[in-house]
């Protein structure tokens, strides 16, 4: 693994609240997992419905801002590598 890799896994593990940068993959897959099938199940509500956000689908928006996070991250770690 290379600097720019370990960086972004000690990184996301303070972001995370885990321990150990080695769980951040498996703590990332568990999110988007959590994330999918909320979405896939029907947690969301559908386009132009109103209404309360639930604690489920406001942990599930919280799960969907980190990965996002994680890839914008992941991606200018690539494309600066590229550059190189």
């Amino acid at each position: 693994m290379n600097a720019r890799a370990l960086h972004l896994a000690d990184l996301y593990a303070d972001r995370l609240g885990i321990n150990s940068p080695d769980a951040v993959q498996s703590e990332l897959a568990a999110r988007f997992e959590h994330l999918s099938s909320f979405v896939l199940l029907g947690g969301m509500p559908r386009a132009g419905e109103a209404g309360v956000m639930s604690a489920e689908g406001a942990a599930a928006y919280g799960e969907l801002w980190v990965l996002d996070a994680f890839l914008t991250d992941v991606r200018a770690a690539l494309t600066e590598g590229v550059r190189r």
